[in-house]
C-alpha cells in the first residue's frame, strides 16, 4: 500500500469509474502526457473546427491532468471536466454507467478535433486499389487521411487496416486501407472453434492426421487455402472419401456441410507429384483412382491423381506398373466405374445396362476420349485398379502415423480453457463469409452477394490500444452478455507475425527496415461484473517512478508485476519499442 500523497486518484461521481479509468490511462501514456504537461497543445488548438469544441475539451482535460500530476491531494473530483465533456457529448450527462473503451475512443476523437492542425478539411475521394501494389494504395490512403487529420492523436494512436472483400462468384475484389485508433478483438472462444481433422497422404498412402482451426461461416475454398498455407505449398489434391465413394465438395460449400460429410468420411490431402505440377491447367484430368482386391473390395480410400487429358490408356498401365506393380510384385487390371451400376441406364463406356465396372484394355485411346463419353454433370472418371497376387495384403498400409479419432462424431479438438492474445489476433484476421443481412454489392456481377471479407492489420501505431470485446448482444437484442474467458497477454507483445507493414504510417517510405515489431505493456483497464452494473479500475505503469499501480477511482495502491494479468482485462495499452 502506498500513501495517497504519492499518487492521486479520481473521485467517483456516481458510476463514473469508466471515465476515471480512461483518464488515468491517458495521464500516463508515453508521449501524450508530455504533450499536455508541457503545454505543447496550446499551440495546436483549433478554434474554428466545426467538429471540435473550440478547445474547451482539451483545455479542461489538460487542467485535470496537471492537477492529477501535481499530487497535492489524495484524490480530486473531475466535476468540471465531466460537465465540459457532457456539453458536447450529451450521452454522458447524468450518472449512468458507460463502456470505458467507447469513452476512451470518443475522448481521443474529441482531442483530435480540438488540436487538429487542418483548419478546413478538404473533400477527398478514398483511393481504390485497382490491382495496384498495396504499399502504393496505402500511402495514397494515408495521405488522404492526413490532409484531413493532423494532430498528436494521429501521430501516436492511429494506423491502417487493410480491408478485403471478394465476390465468391466472379472473384472480383475490393481492397481499401482505413485508419483505426483501437483494435477491437472479438474473443475467439474456443468452444465455438471447430477443429477440422484432415489426413495428409504420403506416396505409400500412409496417413498423418492434421488439425485445422476454422469458424462456422467459412467455406471450403477458405479451408483449402488455409491448408495450403499450413503445408506451405499451393500444389495439393483434395478428396473427401469414405472408401465407398468420393463426395463432391464445391468451393462455396460452407463448413457445416463439410462437417456433416466428415461424420462418415475423411478429408484426404496429397501433395502433387512433380509430373502433375508440370501439366498445364487446361490439360489436367482429375481422375479418381480406387484400388481393390479381386472381389472389388476397396483397399484404400478413393484418391485423385492428375493425368494429362492426352495420356493414353497404355501409358496409365505403364504408370501403375512403375509406381506399384514392380515394387510389390503382383498383377493388376484396370476398369472404369460405370454410371449404370444396378440401373437400366446405359453405361457411358460399353453402352450396356446394369454395368458396374468396364474393363479398360491397353489401347491408344486417351483419357479425353473416355471423358467425352460422359454426359452426366459432376460424374468423374474413376479408374479401378484390381490387384491379384501374393503382394496384395501388405501392399497398402493405411495405419496412421498418429492415432485416429476415437469418436468420429467429435470433430472438436480444442483446449477450451486456454486463450491468448495471439489466438485473438489470429481469429480476428481470418476470412469470413458475409450473411444475407450484410451482403456486399459486386459491381461486376451487378448484384448483392455474400462476399468473403477479411480485415488485416496493415500497420500499427506508436501507442497500440486493444479492446477485448467481452460484450455481445443477446439473441433478442435486449441486453449485453459478457464473455468472462481468461485471455492471457504478455508484458512484451510481438506483433511481427500479425502486421503486414512493420513501419509507422508516416514512415512507409522512410526509416530502416525491420523484421521485429514489439510492444511493451503500460496500462490495463479491467472490468468486473456486468456491463451496466459492473465496475472499472486500471493497472498502470506510472510515468514518473515506473512502478505499477492500481487506480480504483479515489483509491490508489501499488501492485506487483505478476498481478497485472487477470481474467478481468478489458482494454490493453502498449507502447511501441523500436
Amino acid at each position: 500500500m502506498i500513501s495517497y500523497s504519492q499518487q492521486t486518484g479520481l473521485g467517483n461521481l456516481g458510476n463514473t469509474c469508466y471515465m476515471n479509468s480512461a483518464i488515468q490511462i491517458l495521464c500516463n501514456t508515453p508521449g501524450f502526457a508530455d504533450y499536455i504537461l508541457n503545454d505543447i497543445y496550446q499551440f495546436d488548438i483549433n478554434l474554428i473546427n466545426p467538429l471540435g469544441s473550440s478547445g474547451e475539451i482539451i483545455q479542461s482535460f489538460a487542467a485535470l491532468i496537471k492537477e492529477l500530476k501535481s499530487r497535492k491531494q489524495p484524490y480530486i473530483i473531475p466535476n468540471s471536466f465531466k460537465k465540459t465533456f457532457s456539453k458536447f457529448y450529451n450521452i454522458y450527462y447524468g450518472n449512468d454507467q458507460h463502456d470505458s473503451a467507447e469513452f476512451l475512443l470518443q475522448l481521443l476523437d474529441a482531442i483530435n478535433e480540438d488540436v487538429n492542425q487542418i483548419k478546413k478539411k478538404p473533400y477527398l475521394i478514398v483511393p481504390s486499389s485497382k490491382g495496384r501494389e498495396d504499399l502504393v494504395v496505402a500511402i495514397e490512403s494515408w495521405d488522404v487521411h492526413s490532409q484531413r487529420n493532423q494532430s498528436i492523436v494521429t501521430q501516436l494512436f492511429q494506423a491502417q487496416f487493410k480491408s478485403k472483400i471478394e465476390c465468391p462468384n466472379c472473384k472480383n475484389m475490393s481492397i481499401t486501407f482505413d485508419p483505426y485508433m483501437m483494435i477491437q478483438l472479438p474473443l475467439g472462444n474456443k468452444k465455438c472453434e471447430k477443429g477440422i481433422f484432415y489426413y495428409l497422404l504420403d506416396d505409400k498412402y500412409r496417413q498423418q492426421q492434421m488439425t485445422l482451426s476454422v469458424y462456422k461461416n467459412y467455406n471450403f475454398e477458405w479451408i483449402q487455402n488455409e491448408i495450403r498455407i499450413q503445408l506451405r505449398t499451393q500444389d495439393l489434391v483434395f478428396n473427401l472419401s469414405n472408401q465407398v465413394r468420393n463426395f463432391e465438395i464445391q468451393p462455396e460449400d460452407d463448413i457445416q456441410y463439410l462437417k456433416q460429410q466428415l461424420q462418415n468420411s475423411k478429408l484426404l490431402v496429397r501433395r502433387m507429384h512433380f509430373q502433375e505440377i508440370q501439366i498445364p491447367q487446361n490439360y489436367r484430368c482429375y481422375t479418381l483412382v480406387t484400388h481393390t482386391n479381386p472381389e472389388f473390395q476397396i483397399l484404400t480410400e478413393i484418391i485423385t491423381i492428375i493425368f494429362d487429358f492426352r495420356t493414353k490408356i497404355f501409358e496409365i498401365y505403364d504408370f501403375i506398373e512403375k509406381n506399384f506393380a514392380q515394387q510389390f510384385q503382383c498383377q493388376f487390371d484396370l476398369f472404369l466405374e460405370s454410371n449404370s451400376q444396378d440401373s437400366e441406364q446405359q453405361c457411358y463406356f460399353c453402352h450396356k445396362q446394369y454395368c458396374k465396372f468396364c474393363e479398360l484394355k491397353k489401347c491408344q485411346h486417351s483419357l479425353k476420349y473416355y471423358n467425352n463419353c460422359i454426359s452426366q454433370p459432376n460424374f468423374q472418371l474413376n479408374l479401378i485398379v484390381k490387384w491379384y497376387g501374393q503382394g496384395i495384403p501388405t501392399m497398402f498400409n493405411t495405419e496412421s502415423q498418429i492415432l485416429m479419432l476415437q469418436d468420429k462424431n467429435d470433430q472438436l479438438s480444442i483446449n477450451k480453457s486456454l486463450l491468448t492474445i495471439y489466438d485473438c489476433l489470429y481469429f480476428y484476421q481470418q476470412q469470413q463469409q458475409l450473411d444475407e443481412n450484410n451482403s456486399w454489392y459486386c459491381n461486376q456481377c451487378n448484384q448483392h452477394v455474400k462476399g468473403i471479407k477479411q480485415l488485416l492489420l496493415y500497420s500499427t501505431p506508436q501507442i497500440l490500444i486493444i479492446q477485448l470485446k467481452r460484450f455481445k448482444s443477446s439473441v433478442d437484442m435486449t441486453q449485453k452478455i459478457k464473455n468472462n474467458v481468461f485471455v492471457k497477454f504478455p508484458h512484451v507483445l510481438n506483433m511481427s507475425k500479425y502486421v503486414t507493414n512493420l513501419k509507422l504510417p508516416n514512415d512507409y517510405l522512410n526509416g530502416n527496415n525491420t523484421n521485429e515489431l514489439k510492444y511493451k505493456l503500460f496500462g490495463v483497464i479491467n472490468h468486473y461484473g456486468e456491463l451496466y452494473e459492473g465496475h472499472y479500475n486500471t493497472f498502470i505503469k506510472n510515468l514518473e517512478d515506473q512502478k505499477w499501480y492500481c487506480y480504483d477511482d479515489s483509491q490508489v495502491t501499488e501492485i506487483q508485476l505478476q498481478d497485472i494479468i487477470t481474467e478481468h482485462a478489458y482494454v490493453l495499452c502498449y507502447e511501441r519499442q523500436n
